[in-house]
């Protein structure tokens, strides 16, 4: 009893001394796996075994056992060896969460198995090896003494031991995946300022790369996206190695069928850990560049939501590629926005440049001297320079065929003699549809006829032709001829139209100029002659109405005239004379005139000292009598200036005027005949003009208007009704307008 008590304390004392040996080491290092190690070691102590391992779940699919700490089984079973999960006894330790013990394998028909000579006897323990969430590995022990059997109490000894190791490996895990992390976020953090920096393309993507070696070791790395010539091929657009490659920048590399096409349909990361496999498949061994290099990660390179390309990393061993799948996903996200950025950055770049040489363009056109033979060569050059193309022309419609007018990289002199019927090739059938074609492959399409190139000697590869297009109508068609990179796009198109609609506007502008100034002379020459005698709205209906193929009626319209005089002038020009008699009626002729025209009215004729004018002819509008109305106001007002700075220097004595207004209908036109026609109004409103005039001699400086004007006026008049009518109607004395009250305009 005694020496039984002695054995179990020794023994008790045993495993706290381990425990205790255990938890001092975790002190002493931080090395996870060295940590699993002890523990082996100290559970076969434990447990008086000589074999055992421990084994931590992998959690890629499919599932599976890593082997991390191994005793006493040799070459059976090394380090980072995989155990099927499915297959292994070991699972149902992971399963129940429970040790498993085992007093002979081959006697138990749960399992159906015999025992193997490197796992020595046939009794064995599996021990769970358990954390605060989850169950990651499993401790397996065994003894080389076939007759030993393990027992319930060596579990129980176990038990502490195992939570002990969990807890520390966990924790010890923990740190290094923090510190990895951390890691990982400083390389991102400095490739996020790369993206800051004012690298662009290649160097930003070489850069970066040089970052992502940091974080995922790598021994080649290759980025590629789609072709936007050819959907069928990757473009390789950067590459990084360490060793010598059969593969440069710019390479196209075909990817239908391919590994790479599945990731990219997939838009998942993918690890291959043998490339050898792969390799065997014809249209993948062009992806996979070296036979030295065992592993490759496969990343898809998506942006808004599309994938466009793929990153590839190619190792000796896949290790590393299965511990840091979000952080390449993070990677592949900034290689994405960096690709995308310089692909948009140059997309800005060459529209840029596009848009400058359409300005310069629409500069040389804008600013030409209609010398248009100089300014199509001109813009040809730009289109070389623009399309990167090989050879150009530009043909002008004449006469139902097409002539061509200039043109680079091909013999004018050859040119000149060949003339092409409307259809006739790929530029007569533009000219004829008037629509664009773009043609790749010019021998295979039904509108392409060789005989530019027999008779040139060229060779089309490939041709864009746009129509020029005016009024409608087809006036040419400018076609280029093999494009330097790749084939036309409807991008070139476009560009191609833009800078014909330009030609086409300018040539229909140089028409309109050679037009516009022919009418201005012949215009200059009629109101040359005429606009002394004529007034200016009359010589503007008869030029723009003779413009617009309008002929010049008299019509039957209503106005307002006005007539003013001077009273008592025949008296004065005998006392003054003739000379100072045509210079009083020159300055109030010009006051007066001014006025007229100040209001909207003309000068019809001069009546010696006075005239008549017109409001509503030869333009009628609402505003006729009110405006006559105003201009009459007007001349009232001015009669004290006149007299002040004027008449009485002259005369000795002031002018005083009268004026009469009329509203009724005339018939205006030209009145006379092929020797004297003059632009004039005719019928009774005229007479009764004149004959109000007699109604204000006794009246200095006044205005006298009839009822037809009153109610034809748009503001309120104050007047004074007179003790006449004229034809039944009244007539008054214009005193000016009534003031409103200000209570009825707040």
């Amino acid at each position: 009893q005694f020496r039984l008590s002695s054995e179990q304390l020794a023994r008790k004392a045993s495993e706290v001394s381990i425990l205790k040996e255990l938890a001092d080491i975790c002190y002493v290092t931080l090395d996870p796996w060295e940590i699993l190690y002890v523990t082996l070691e100290r559970a076969l102590l434990l447990t008086r075994a000589d074999i055992g391992s421990i084994l931590i779940l992998d959690k890629e699919e499919p599932r599976s056992f890593i082997v991390k700490a191994t005793i006493g089984l040799g070459d059976h079973i090394k380090m980072d060896d995989k155990i099927n999960f499915e297959t292994s006894i070991a699972k149902y330790a992971v399963i129940n969460k429970s040790p498993l013990v085992i007093e002979n394998i081959e006697k138990e028909r749960r399992f159906g198995r015999t025992n193997r000579l490197h796992y020595g006897t046939k009794s064995f323990v599996i021990m769970p090896i358990k954390t605060i969430k989850d169950v990651i590995g499993v401790l397996s022990i065994s003894r080389k003494d076939n007759k030993a059997v393990f027992t319930e109490a060596e579990v129980e000894a176990l038990t502490p031991l195992l939570s002990n190791a969990a807890f520390t490996y966990e924790n010890l895990r923990l740190m290094k995946d923090i510190e990895q992390e951390e890691k990982h976020l400083a390389a991102i953090k400095r490739i996020f300022s790369t993206l800051n920096s004012s690298l662009r393309d290649s160097e930003l993507l070489h850069t970066i790369l040089n970052e992502v070696q940091g974080v995922i070791p790598f021994e080649i790395a290759v980025i590629m996206i789609r072709n936007d010539k050819s959907e069928d091929h990757l473009k390789v657009i950067d590459l990084q190695a360490s060793t010598t490659i059969d593969l440069a920048i710019g390479d196209k590399l075909p990817h239908r069928g391919t590994i790479v096409d599945h990731v990219m349909q997939q838009n998942a990361v993918k690890v291959i850990d043998d490339l050898d496999a792969i390799r065997q498949n014809e249209k993948d061994e062009k992806l996979f560049i070296n036979n030295d290099l065992k592993a490759c990660l496969l990343a898809p390179l998506t942006s808004r939501g599309q994938v466009n390309g793929v990153l590839a990393l190619y190792a000796k061993d896949s290790s590393k590629f299965h511990e840091i799948p979000e952080t390449v996903e993070g990677i592949t996200n900034i290689i994405s926005f960096a690709v995308e950025e310089s692909r948009l950055s140059a997309a800005v770049s060459k529209r840029n440049q596009e848009l400058v040489t359409i300005k310069q363009i629409g500069s040389a056109l804008a600013s030409s001297t209609f010398d248009m033979k100089q300014v199509l060569k001109y813009t040809m050059d730009m289109i070389r320079t623009l399309m990167n193309v090989e050879a150009g022309s530009l043909s002008l419609v004449k006469d139902n065929e097409l002539e061509f007018a200039v043109a680079f990289e091909l013999d004018m002199t050859q040119l000149q003699k060949i003339k092409l019927k409307l259809g006739q090739g790929i530029s007569g059938a533009v000219a004829t549809r008037g629509e664009a074609i773009i043609e790749n492959d010019p021998p295979a399409s039904s509108h392409f006829d060789p005989v530019i190139d027999e008779i040139t000697g060229f060779r089309t590869r490939s041709v864009l032709c746009v129509p020029m297009i005016s009024q409608g109508k087809v006036i040419g068609v400018i076609e280029v001829l093999n494009k330097q990179e790749g084939d036309f796009s409807a991008g070139d198109k476009d560009i191609l139209q833009s800078i014909a609609t330009s030609v086409s506007i300018a040539m229909e502008n140089a028409r309109l100029y050679e037009e516009t100034v022919s009418m201005a002379e012949q215009e200059r020459g009629i109101r040359g002659m005429f606009q002394k005698f004529v007034p200016k709205e009359i010589i503007d209906k008869i030029i723009h109405g003779s413009a617009a193929n309008k002929e010049f009626v008299d019509e039957l319209k209503t106005i307002t005239l006005l007539n003013i005089d001077i009273r008592g002038f025949s008296e004065l020009a005998r006392k003054i004379g003739p000379q100072k008699s045509v210079a009083l009626l020159n300055y109030f002729f010009s006051v007066m005139g001014g006025i007229v025209f100040k209001h909207g009215g003309i000068v019809d004729k001069y009546l010696g000292d006075g005239f008549l004018a017109l409001f509503g002819a030869p333009v009628s509008t609402a505003m006729d009598a009110e405006n006559a109305v105003s201009a009459a106001l007007e001349m009232q007002e001015s009669i004290p200036a006149i007299n002040e700075d004027y008449a009485q220097e002259l005369l000795g004595a002031p002018v005083n005027i009268g004026v009469s207004i009329y509203t009724g209908e005339v018939v205006v036109g030209n009145i006379g005949f092929d020797m004297k026609m003059d632009y004039t109004v005719i019928g009774d409103s005229v007479n009764n003009v004149f004959k109000l005039q007699n109604f204000t001699k006794p009246l200095p400086d006044s205005i006298v208007i009839a009822e037809s004007t009153c109610r034809a006026a748009q503001a309120p008049l104050e007047i004074r009704e007179l003790d006449h009518t004229l034809n039944g109607m009244k007539i008054y004395e214009l005193l000016g307008r009534k003031k409103i009250p200000e209570s009825m305009t707040a």
